[in-house]
């Protein structure tokens, strides 16, 4: 493949020395960091792991003590340390237990995210992230509390950015939310990497495995390996991790070689993916310093191509061998996250968190042949600031018990998708997106008061300040040459919500919360008609969440249930482009998206257990601005009902099985819709079943796996909801897992 050195306004470059470039730097920002100064937050306000109080989905989300009184649970993904007793909404946590038993069957984190968290979208099993909705909107992700997502530039490639190897737990918060700012209109996914442990005792852990398609072996490897140390040297803890995957062909269930990139968003097929992460603390009295780097590369280098199918007489697309334009860069995911922290139990009676970051990322796109004379678009986005909050009781003000949560932010995001190659393009100048330079400032408070024994109050507010800056540009669609020139915006959501413990196994909660997404900016420029960029007036959507639910515990059966309303008058959805039938256009109207989720689990004998979860919802817009929102809103937004379900038992202590079904159900809003209208196509139920088997002799475990037992020829709900004949690509096929690992 020809990799162009391309050289852009951010500090990137191509892939060819793209893996050491990114070493090198992830290295040179523990050092930059350090030199700016020790003002950072790490996950925790707690000093020591034990000291958080999380488990698994289920001991997190609902643990209940032996008589049946719900215990207090720490979550720290919604950045206020709250429990179970007086969250006023839906949460999940993806303990590592959980993220391990999901592991024998995908190396997929969007798919472990899928089958664990009601109300997100299940995964397209690919680099992108593009159709998985959070709630029928757009979550923000995080890793260790810094923001990852690139909501200038929204390309869909932010759920994978780390290796589920490095992950402790993932904390997800389901429903709008402006605790961290900007894009929580539809939820908050924080990754929580691991760490080290205290004290002189180290650890080591290699894992080595692989899948295989069982309907074609050959070329369908798809080899790992894993090799990590943690421990502590006194003061210090230390955790360091690398993972190595490659991966080849992905068949379907009839043995045939599914198209490396199947939905033209990013494939992950025929790639090769680096994973390195570091995490050191150091922890004095009362006070915490922490340093983390993590450098996530996934490169994929194809020698084949796809054929389109033909959605009106059921014809999959299909992969050939094929050798890619002489002009086309290399498919490419590539992240550099960093971050320096600082925690402090007590200053001035309150406990300190602040967390200084960077972050740069970089995604390569697809080439199109067809598109002025045969481009590619990478999207390429810098981002450093800092994140400070302060936990300070309430007995410090003179109230009896409470806790008040304040702080600020401050960021810098630069983004930019520039049209690939650079040169010979029609028209000087012409991009998808310039370079847009954000600089966004916040003050927040979110204040917790217990009103009585059994009911807690909880309410806030943010406000957020936006300066962007755009140079001058040609627009990569249109050629219209448009004046670069400063905008200002603002926003100011704000949350109310409460908790009632109606008796020691059953509670209440509910209320009303804000979040906010800042306008793709980046994404309508490529179709610019206008001249001048404050011809964009844009202004953050404020998304309106009403929820209402309920968590207990019945006959040992663990539950929660919740309804959610979520409106907005300046939604964010796409439709097709009539001018450029391969391109989708970005409409802001008036939304209205409900939705219940339930999950639940519970026990037959000591050594059985079973759960699992359902999530169903529907959202209109406002599509002629009669005020009256009509029309469906696409299948990018809303996906169709989904139930996840598992049964799984212990054979003995150190062995045991499981089965597990994923079910999708069926959307049809756009019956007229014609086949190559994005995000219009009618979506069928889809039914997957997986089994696995884990052992543990000693320090080894051995794990084995099989995705689609049942061989189920089918095309996934990407698929069928993109209407797109060079998109109608069919599912994985019946595939094996196998995973050893070793401790010492």
């Amino acid at each position: 493949m020809n990799r162009q050195a391309e050289k852009h306004a951010l500090p990137h470059v191509a892939s060819g020395a793209g893996r050491a470039l990114l070493i090198s730097r992830a290295c040179a920002s523990i050092f930059v960091l350090a030199a700016m100064g020790g003002a950072a937050w790490g996950q925790t306000a707690a000093s020591d792991p034990s000291e958080q109080a999380l488990g698994t989905p289920s001991e997190a989300d609902q643990r209940v003590d032996g008589a049946g009184e719900v215990e207090q649970v720490v979550v720290t993904g919604s950045r206020l340390s709250d429990t179970i007793r007086t969250f006023p909404g839906s949460f999940s946590v993806v303990g590592e237990e959980e993220i391990a038993e999901q592991l024998a069957v995908t190396r997929d984190v969007a798919s472990i995210l899928a089958f664990n968290v009601p109300g997100l979208a299940q995964s397209s099993g690919t680099a992108a992230n593009v159709e998985q909705s959070l709630r029928g909107r757009v979550a923000r992700i995080f890793i260790d509390g810094v923001p990852v997502s690139n909501p200038l530039r929204d390309g869909g490639r932010d759920v994978r950015l780390i290796a589920p190897t490095a992950l402790e737990r993932i904390e997800v918060i389901r429903g709008a939310s402006a605790l961290y700012g900007q894009g929580g209109a539809g939820g908050i996914i924080n990754y929580i990497t691991k760490r080290g442990a205290r004290g002189d005792a180290w650890r080591y852990r290699t894992e080595v495995g692989t899948s295989l398609s069982l309907t074609h072996v050959g070329d369908s490897a798809h080899p790992f390996v894993f090799q990590s140390a943690a421990g502590g040297l006194g003061a210090f803890d230390v955790n360091l991790n690398a993972t190595y995957e490659r991966v080849n062909s992905v068949f379907d269930a009839d043995g045939e070689r599914l198209p490396p990139d199947p939905h033209l968003f990013g494939g992950i097929a025929e790639s090769d993916i680096y994973n390195l992460f570091g995490k050191v603390g150091y922890s004095f009295g009362r006070q915490r310093l922490e340093l983390m780097v993590n450098a996530y590369d996934q490169t994929q280098s194809t020698e084949h191509v796809l054929v389109p199918g033909d959605i009106a007489r059921g014809v999959p697309t299909r992969s050939r061998p094929g050798a890619q334009d002489p002009r086309a860069l290399d498919q490419e995911n590539r992240a550099l996250v960093s971050y320096l922290a600082y925690t402090h139990e007590d200053v001035l009676g309150s406990a300190l968190r602040s967390q200084l970051y960077y972050v740069e990322n970089r995604a390569v796109f697809s080439f199109e042949p067809a598109r002025l004379g045969g481009t590619q678009t990478a999207i390429d986005s810098e981002k450093f600031g800092l994140q400070t909050d302060l936990r300070t009781p309430l007995d410090r003000l003179g109230f009896a018990r409470g806790l008040l949560l304040w702080g600020a932010d401050v960021n810098r995001d630069v983004t930019e998708q520039p049209l690939l190659p650079l040169t010979d393009l029609p028209g000087n100048g012409r991009t998808f997106s310039p370079p847009l330079k954000q600089m966004n400032t916040a003050v927040f408070a979110q204040l917790e008061l217990p009103l009585t024994e059994r009911l807690t109050l909880r309410a806030g507010l943010r406000h957020d300040e936006f300066r962007l800056e755009a140079e001058p540009f040609v627009a990569g669609l249109t050629g219209v040459r448009v004046a670069g020139g400063e905008l200002e915006y603002s926003a100011t959501p704000v949350n109310i919500g409460g908790t009632y413990q109606a008796t020691e196994a059953l509670q209440l909660f509910g209320g009303f919360s804000q979040g906010f997404s800042v306008p793709d900016i980046g994404g309508p420029l490529r179709n610019a008609r206008f001249t001048t960029i404050e011809a964009l007036r844009p202004e953050a959507a404020l998304v309106d969440n009403y929820e209402l639910g309920v968590r207990g515990s019945v006959s040992g059966i663990r539950f929660t249930a919740a309804y959610f309303l979520s409106t907005s008058e300046l939604g964010t959805d796409f439709v097709i482009n009539p001018n450029s039938p391969t391109e989708a256009l970005t409409i802001r109207e008036k939304e209205r998206i409900e939705g219940f989720e339930v999950a639940l689990d519970g026990r037959i004998g000591e050594d059985t257990r079973w759960g699992g979860n359902f999530s169903w919802s529907e959202g209109e817009r406002d599509a002629n601005g009669d005020g009256q929102v009509d029309t469906p809103l696409s299948g990018r937004r809303i996906a169709p009902e989904q139930l996840n379900a598992f049964v799984e038992h212990d054979v003995t202590p150190d062995w045991m099985v499981r089965t597990q079904l994923i079910h999708t159900g069926a959307r049809n809003a756009f019956p007229d819709a014609r086949v190559g209208s994005f995000f219009t196509g009618r979506v069928e139920p889809t039914t997957r079943v997986d089994a696995l088997t884990r052992v543990k002799v000693g320090n080894v475990d051995l794990s084995l796996g099989v995705n689609n037992l049942l061989n189920e020829d089918y095309f996934p709900v990407t698929s069928q909801m993109l209407n797109r004949n060079e998109r109608y690509s069919k599912a994985e096929g019946r595939t094996l897992f196998l995973r050893l690992g070793v401790d010492y």
